[in-house]
């Protein structure tokens, strides 16, 4: 038990968790508040709801909490770590997700509480995505680039969205959970791709 409580020691799951709840309690209270923001179209402006915003911050708090005081030394990982990595992302992942949603469930309407799910999904992957590439500090970047580029572009005017706008598209909208799902396997297959497998991976092709 003594490396699981190092590997937990040096990472602030405990913390995370505290801010999940945070976030579901002010969403349940203040998500449905909607906010002006710019956009592409000719009107110049729209209103989104704050849940929208809040759900991408819960869904990165899982990678963040992947960074650790020691990621240095931890460059040259073991099998056993990287063991208790993917069962720490998972488990903080997962747990995050439910308490959050859970805390949803009980002020929001089923059909907003399912697009959350699908837009947590696809805000998970995207912060994978850039928490394998530049690192778990930087895990936010890509989730907030591509925050701005839907709000920007991904209205069309009339309270009509863009196909690959899965914060807003409806519940039962199969391109948006499609583009979901690809995000998060291309979050995951970043985060597999350790340099090692690169290797390997190179050799097979060979």
């Amino acid at each position: 038990m003594l490396p699981v409580r190092l590997f937990l020691a040096v990472r602030p799951a405990r913390t995370m968790l505290a801010v999940t709840v945070l976030l579901g309690a002010l969403t349940a209270w203040l998500g449905l508040v909607e906010t002006p923001v710019p956009t592409a179209v000719e009107a110049g402006s729209a209103s989104i709801p704050l849940w929208r915003m809040l759900t991408m911050g819960v869904a990165v708090l899982p990678v963040l909490g992947m960074h650790s005081p020691l990621a240095t030394l931890e460059l040259v990982a073991t099998r056993r770590l990287r063991s208790m990595q993917r069962i720490y992302l998972a488990g903080l992942g997962v747990g995050s997700a439910v308490i959050y949603l859970g805390i949803c469930a009980f002020v929001m309407q089923r059909e907003i509480v399912e697009i959350m799910a699908r837009s947590w999904i696809a805000w998970f992957g995207l912060a994978l995505l850039a928490g394998a590439v530049l690192g778990w500090r930087l895990a936010w970047t890509l989730p907030a680039t591509v925050a701005v580029v839907l709000s920007y572009w991904g209205y069309t005017g009339g309270q009509q969205y863009r196909w690959w706008e899965f914060t807003a598209r409806p519940a039962d909208d199969l391109p948006s959970l499609l583009l979901s799902a690809a995000l998060l396997a291309l979050g995951l297959i970043a985060y597999a791709a350790t340099p090692w497998r690169r290797r390997r991976w190179t050799r097979w092709r060979r």
